[in-house]
């Protein structure tokens, strides 16, 4: 008997050590951006790895830049999602809705990044900007598709 109730309760922990380890997971639907920032869900949907993902940003009219890659120096997986956060205080006073213009930048081999965004050419490849009304407090969605050989394109989710 006490035999029974040590494997029930030892399964019954076990189910809930898994529920909760089960919702620890980030979805696409998990992050969402606060009032004060404009979050970039970017799903990444390209036939091979690449090394770094940069951004250029215009809001109305302010540029700024940064990127993204992986601390280990691995490649970027082909189907990841990144998200890229716009932060109202980096702003000098903003409308909470602006006109934002993102443009990509490819590197399709892995290079350590640098604060002047400089990289082989031969390893670039510059998207067309996308350009949309935003608001801060929301998330939008672009998915990155393509690969080295025809090209790359980013797109805006109608969500």
């Amino acid at each position: 008997m006490r035999k029974r109730i040590r494997t029930v309760c030892f399964l019954c922990i076990a189910m809930m050590l898994t529920v909760i380890l089960a919702g620890c997971g980030l979805s696409r639907d998990t992050v969402k951006a606060s009032e004060n920032e404009i979050m970039l869900v970017i799903q990444l949907d390209l036939k091979e790895d690449i090394g770094l993902l940069i951004l250029y940003n215009s809001l109305d009219g302010a540029e700024t830049s940064g990127g993204v890659s992986n601390a280990d120096r691995s490649m970027l997986k082909h189907d990841e999602i990144l998200y890229w956060s716009i932060q109202k205080e980096e702003y000098e006073n903003p409308a909470d809705t602006a006109d934002l213009t993102v443009r990509f930048r490819i590197i399709t081999e892995y290079c350590d990044p640098n604060y002047e965004n400089d990289y082989p050419e031969e390893f670039t490849i510059l998207l067309d900007p996308i350009s949309f009304t935003a608001d801060f407090g929301r998330d939008y969605h672009i998915t990155i598709t393509g690969d080295k050989t025809n090209g790359y394109q980013a797109a805006l989710d109608e969500n």
